[in-house]
């Protein structure tokens, strides 16, 4: 006699789909933050869209060029990428355009914080998002 199980098998569940491929299903782990950090660690924009990374540790010429071609910025000051829960800061449509003319960002890495630029994306927008100490034009001194 086999006993019969109340709950799906393993194989069942791993052929579920997960939370971001099951339109509506949303835990209040997976909320939706606008421009945000959810509590599941993922990133969205001021729009609510989520947000995926594109690119690591790219270079300060690269970040100019991405604003130039309409990217946004978002920006965390401590230089914990999101993991301690701090949340980015997003610039304005008036501060963006500001730095389509500046120089290009520079690498500080001051106080001891961890510093790099990194470029997230989803199908609707780019954004180059500013780690730690990463003074750009008159938007971060």
């Amino acid at each position: 006699m086999t006993k019969k199980s109340k709950g799906p098998t393993f194989a069942e569940l791993l052929r579920e789909p997960t939370w971001s491929d099951a339109k509506g299903r949303h835990s209040p782990e997976h909320a939706i933050r606008p421009g945000k950090y959810n509590s599941a660690g993922e990133l969205f924009d001021p729009s609510g869209r989520p947000l995926l990374p594109a690119q690591e540790y790219v270079t300060p010429e690269l970040a100019q060029e991405l604003v130039a071609g309409g990217a946004l910025v978002a920006h965390e000051g401590c230089g914990c990428g999101g993991w301690t829960g701090c949340q980015p800061e997003w610039l304005s449509p008036e501060a963006l355009a500001r730095l389509r003319s500046a120089p290009v960002p520079e690498l500080v890495g001051g106080h001891g914080v961890p510093t790099w630029i990194d470029v997230w994306s989803n199908d609707v927008a780019q954004v180059v998002y500013l780690h730690g100490d990463v003074p750009w034009g008159d938007e971060f001194r």
